[in-house]
């Protein structure tokens, strides 16, 4: 992305939702898919088919308040429809760490000690469905690379056949890695 802090596209700060257009180069050229992200930071970028797909989910209908969807200029590539980043505000702290398999960062490890006591990495995450109330998209809180969505967003994805689009079970009922 061109002039931006891409922290933020992960962890917003409630005043940085502000509209605007967005720029990203194209690093590896091949298919045109309706959902990737950016090599910086797991950025979605959805394609309009995609981003209707999602029209009647609260996060996305309600402006500026869970989701916002935002203009993407693509560079060095040609598309054939129009692109939008997606900026997940919502942080949930929902994971079942009794079911789940995960490391932590220590508080004196050698590369990132700010980050101790969040996860580090997971082998197989589950999510505790009753701490997440009705969101249907959002981040995980103290691993932010992983991003959540409802069995309903992706079955929207499914139905409006999503290309590029890729979900691991966070049910217990297989490995993840994340």
């Amino acid at each position: 992305m061109h002039d931006v802090d891409n922290w933020l596209l992960c962890d917003p700060t409630p005043y940085f939702m502000e509209p605007g257009e967005y720029t990203i180069d194209v690093i590896q050229d091949g298919e045109e898919l309706d959902s990737n992200e950016s090599a910086a930071f797991g950025v979605p970028v959805l394609s309009i088919k995609a981003k209707n797909s999602l029209i009647g989910l609260p996060e996305v209908d309600e402006p500026y308040y869970h989701v916002v969807l935002e203009p993407v200029k693509i560079e060095n590539k040609q598309v054939d429809q129009d692109h939008f980043v997606m900026i997940i505000e919502t942080q949930i702290d929902c994971v079942d760490e009794e079911r789940s398999e995960f490391q932590k960062y220590e508080e004196n490890d050698p590369v990132r000690p700010d980050k101790a006591g969040q996860y580090r990495g997971f082998f197989n995450l589950v999510i505790d469905p009753s701490k997440t109330g009705d969101h249907h998209i959002f981040r995980l809180k103290n691993h932010l690379g992983s991003i959540i969505v409802s069995e309903e967003a992706k079955r929207r994805f499914e139905d409006a056949g999503v290309t590029g689009a890729v979900f691991d079970s966070v049910n217990g009922d297989q490995a993840t890695v994340a």
